[in-house]
């Protein structure tokens, strides 16, 4: 299945939802518009085509056109047929991405205390045309087409929130098309078990213990589907949490090191160097002087370092 990516934050903005049935004779008119329009039918069948791209959106489906195409109805309704839409829009273009490719398990960076800008890391995903739980879908659509027409300053907040609720329930979709394979899931299941006990001892006789295959093996798995081995994503986690360390108290690096799983304070500073290019003191020195250059900023100063990051993107 191919599924759209989007690059967040921001997420995509609610602009208009409504809901409709169509007799049998009606057709989609032809347009080309600056925003996303997400289609779900509940019966009959609606016959769109997005840039030479045909689609029969029967009952249970979902097609996601997208921004900047030109898309329009082929074929005129035979029967009546119920659908929902959601209009919205977002800053950049969708990317295409087979289901199977979509990296869930990838480690992404955390935030610290010390961030003024959000990661660009993080994506959302949604089905480009697929078969969608209705069941679960409707009544969040329906919630939204009844605040959009009573809307008020009241609701309207509850309107952008339920929308935020669709988007996580068709990336569920994306993400429970297909059974991942074997690997896949030990690699997740070992990613589940470190997560829970990354700052213990590293040992792979309990990691084989816990999930009853070679430390050699599970590695395998690991490195292919979340692109680390275990080892690799122990220290990771040990790491990221020690950049929140030095960033969020005063604490000593062999404490920071001791508190992150890394009995050897040198080696944490070779492995943050490592990563980072920088020792954890260099580091820590480096967000304390950002701190104090941004207390000193002017407040047009700081408009103009965000209108610049957000160019960027």
């Amino acid at each position: 299945m191919q599924c759209l990516e989007f690059s967040i934050p921001p997420l995509p903005q609610f602009v208009t939802a409504g809901h409709a049935v169509w007799k049998p004779g009606d057709r989609h008119f032809a347009r080309t518009f600056g925003v996303y329009d997400l289609l779900m039918v509940t019966r009959g069948t609606l016959y769109m085509t997005e840039e030479q791209m045909e689609y029969e959106v029967g009952a249970g489906k979902l097609l996601v056109l997208e921004a900047g195409l030109p898309h329009f109805g082929h074929r005129a309704c035979l029967e009546h047929t119920e659908i929902y839409w959601v209009h919205f829009i977002h800053g950049h273009p969708a990317v295409h991405v087979r289901q199977e490719d979509i990296p869930w398990s990838t480690l992404l960076s955390k935030g610290t205390v010390e961030d003024i800008e959000p990661s660009s890391q993080q994506r959302m995903y949604l089905p480009k045309f697929s078969s969608v739980d209705v069941q679960t879908l409707e009544p969040m659509l329906r919630g939204l087409n009844d605040i959009h027409n009573r809307l008020n300053g009241e609701n309207a907040l509850q309107l952008h929130l339920l929308l935020t609720e669709l988007f996580a329930a068709l990336q569920a979709e994306c993400a429970q098309t297909s059974e991942p394979e074997p690997s896949v899931r030990l690699a997740q299941a070992a990613a589940a078990y470190l997560n829970e006990h990354w700052r213990r001892p590293f040992e792979r006789a309990a990691l084989e213990e816990e999930l009853h295959f070679q430390a050699s093996y599970i590695a395998r798995c690991m490195k292919k589907h979340i692109g680390k081995t275990p080892l690799q994503y122990v220290l990771h986690l040990r790491l990221e949490e020690a950049k929140k360390l030095l960033g969020g108290t005063v604490l000593g690096i062999s404490e920071i090191a001791e508190r992150v799983g890394i009995r050897d304070s040198n080696y944490m500073t070779r492995l943050f160097t490592a990563k980072l290019g920088m020792t954890p003191g260099a580091y820590r020195q480096m967000l304390r002087q950002k701190r104090e250059g941004q207390e000193t900023e002017t407040p047009e100063q700081v408009v103009d370092r965000l209108g610049a990051f957000t160019d960027s993107r």
